[in-house]
């Protein structure tokens, strides 16, 4: 059985879902050994639901304006199906010691962002599903940027996601976000 398929739907570009570039200011953040998701039963990258083992919790990242940036880059080698490199690239003003040792400290997340544009199914992209997200860059210079940090999450080279991007829809938006909100500590 081969891992590719050939094209399997038109790809339409319309007025009725044009893009828009950028991300809402909230996400959630967890660590993925806590999460179990529910598949749809017809597209593997769609998640119809997130559960939290023993009552563990999402994290809010709230950020001001494009202090969060996420996405992915494809993984192509020769002997291997393709796979997707997913990362999340957060600009945090934490200052404290405790907030600064979780960031600091941080790996194997999952987070969940919001596109910016029409609400509906592909709103909300999950990132680092199966592999996870780790610390893989954090940078900062007190003199630039006004000193905000740049800490950079990304999948590990060679643990790479099946797709480019994984979608989590409950039955509509609103049910999608009310569920993300339950989840939220």
């Amino acid at each position: 059985m081969s891992c590719f398929s050939g094209i399997s739907a038109a790809i339409t570009n319309d007025c009725d879902n044009v893009p828009v570039g950028a991300l809402e200011v909230v996400a959630y953040a967890f660590n993925r050994t806590d999460a179990t998701f529910t598949v749809d039963g017809t597209d593997a990258n769609k998640i119809t639901e997130i559960t939290m083992a023993g009552g563990k919790k999402l994290y809010k990242v709230t950020a001001i304006k494009k202090e969060t940036n996420g996405g992915f880059d494809l993984a192509t080698a020769d002997n291997l199906p393709n796979l997707f490199a997913h990362k999340i690239v957060l600009q945090p003003y934490v200052k404290t010691a405790a907030g600064i040792k979780n960031l600091d400290q941080m790996n194997d997340i999952c987070v969940v962002v919001e596109l910016k544009g029409k609400k509906g199914e592909g709103s909300f992209v999950l990132l680092g599903a199966y592999s996870g997200l780790q610390l893989s860059s954090a940078s900062g210079m007190f003199n630039d940027n006004n000193g905000i940090p740049t800490y950079e999450f990304s999948t590990r080279e060679g643990e790479g996601e099946e797709f480019s991007r994984y979608i989590f829809h409950k039955t509509d938006y609103s049910v999608s976000k009310a569920r993300l909100e339950t989840l939220t500590a």
